[in-house]
């Protein structure tokens, strides 16, 4: 039985022959995912970087190359991603997965003025497994933005809106979380929610979803928490998505998920030409492989 059935589903709903490019794969991990994408038939990995020491790495962990295009640059991982983005403007690429670069290195050229950007924020969405929550769990931003006020919240949940439907998830169920339900004007998080809350009843941010909040994260999870602090919600218990305070919430949150409650997940980055698959070094095969599959049908 699949340890985690509902990300095995959207990995086998996945299957493409989509064009990814692996930008500067000099890590172990990194090739190990190119090879479990080409056993799952996720898409057509390209590896871009440079190609004597990808050969070589290959060599030394006995992976076969045999098949796999790679377009050869220097040494020089700003220089792979340049690569790559020109790739994605001339169509040859649908998505793309970091390799073992460092984020601003992969990040810097995309975000410049002649990389990837849209008239869209870009933003970061995961969806989690958790073996005590009954469906996939979103959580966003936890990765991109930093500290954003209620106007780039509103962004950020565009963005997720759209990218969940697209994976077939509708009639969303948002709660934004902050540390209390009870609204603060000393914390901002409170205020926020209040906002959006407030504007999405006025002239709706997505349709058919429901969006409250704010919510400690024991009300927003927990319908019975939510029902003994008397908070009468139709989003308690059962939200799709979670819309983070700002990122040190989110990336704590995230940690917390899969360090301490055993949980998987898959991440991309939402709002760029094309989605992009940001993996942490310490992130499992299954979870990149996971993400890559969510970014193919987000491309598809």
């Amino acid at each position: 039985m699949d340890k985690y059935p509902l990300l095995e589903k959207m990995i086998e709903e996945a299957k493409s022959d989509l064009p990814l490019g692996v930008v500067y794969p000099l890590s172990a991990p990194a090739l190990e995912t190119v090879f479990e994408l080409i056993k799952r038939k996720l898409c057509t990995p390209i590896l871009i970087g440079p190609k004597k020491e990808i050969i070589e790495l290959s060599l030394a962990e006995e992976l076969s190359l045999e098949g796999i295009q790679i377009v050869d640059t220097p040494k020089d991982p700003i220089l792979a991603t340049k690569k790559a983005v020109e790739m994605v403007k001339e169509g040859k690429l649908a998505v793309l997965m970091k390799g073992s670069l460092h984020t601003e290195d992969l990040m810097g050229p995309i975000v410049h003025r002649d990389g990837l950007r849209t008239d869209k924020r870009m933003s970061h969405l995961f969806l989690f497994e958790l073996a005590r929550y009954h469906k996939l769990l979103g959580v966003t931003d936890a990765v991109v933005n930093i500290a954003p006020d209620a106007k780039l919240k509103r962004e950020i949940l565009a963005n997720s809106l759209n990218a969940l439907k697209k994976l077939g998830i509708s009639n969303t169920k948002v709660a934004i979380i902050a540390a209390t339900e009870v609204i603060n004007p000393a914390m901002q998080s409170t205020v926020d929610a209040k906002e959006i809350v407030d504007e999405h009843i006025a002239d709706p941010i997505y349709p058919d979803t429901i969006i409250e909040g704010p919510f400690g994260f024991d009300n927003a999870i927990s319908a019975q928490s939510a029902r003994i602090k008397g908070i009468y919600s139709k989003v308690a218990g059962d939200p799709d998505l979670l819309l983070m305070p700002d990122l040190q919430v989110g990336n704590i949150l995230y940690k917390s998920f899969v360090y301490m409650a055993g949980a998987e997940c898959a991440g991309t980055i939402l709002g760029a030409q094309v989605p992009i698959t940001l993996t942490s070094r310490s992130d499992s095969v299954f979870s990149r492989v996971a993400s890559t599959a969510m970014a193919i049908l987000l491309a598809k």
